[in-house]
């Protein structure tokens, strides 16, 4: 009995150890006109193209991309870290003008891709680009070129690391204020 009662302690200490209950996912917000991205430290909403935002378990905000192969890479990167709660990129599906995508947005997982077409990311790279219905990607390579992936996971580091030909883009897609560097500046806003 007293082997019980000494034991019975820690049983109860051992029991608390933490709460195993799943987090709820954060909802996807806004892209606001002072949101940074991450690697280039641009203002996010002055590029053409999906965006990506990606939320930490332990951060009450996401950390923004100025375009969505650049999430996809942070999550293979492995200096970076590792507890994402969930990564949300610009449904392309329900985003019709590459160059003025609203706030419509699709879980990464969930997502199939269009990868090498004519349309390119943010910053002139080639894009890893989001769509939630997999026939309205097909109707966009037809349109667009490239291929169709169905899964970030298929989508390989070569790509992700490859810088492509920005001589051939065309500098309106690379920036929504027509390719001009000040679109930045809050005074051109």
């Amino acid at each position: 009995m007293k082997k019980l009662i000494l034991f019975l302690p820690i049983i109860l200490l051992a029991s608390c150890g933490g709460d195993d209950t799943p987090k709820e996912k954060p909802k996807p917000i806004a892209l606001t006109p002072d949101d940074v991205g991450y690697y280039m430290q641009m203002i996010v909403a002055d590029h053409a193209g999906p965006k990506a935002q990606l939320w930490l378990d332990d951060k009450s905000k996401p950390i923004w991309f100025v375009d969505v192969r650049d999430a996809i890479t942070f999550t293979r990167t492995p200096e970076e870290a590792d507890n994402i709660a969930v990564i949300y990129a610009h449904d392309m599906a329900k985003n019709p003008d590459y160059r003025n995508v609203k706030d419509i947005w699709v879980e990464l997982d969930k997502a199939v891709f269009v990868i090498k077409s004519r349309k390119k990311g943010g910053m002139g790279m080639p894009e890893t680009i989001p769509f939630s219905d997999k026939k309205i990607a097909e109707e966009y390579i037809k349109a667009n070129g490239g291929e169709l992936v169905n899964s970030a996971a298929e989508i390989t580091d070569e790509y992700l690391h490859s810088m492509g030909d920005m001589s051939e883009m065309d500098p309106n897609d690379r920036m929504k204020c027509g390719g001009s560097m000040k679109c930045g500046s809050k005074k051109e806003r």
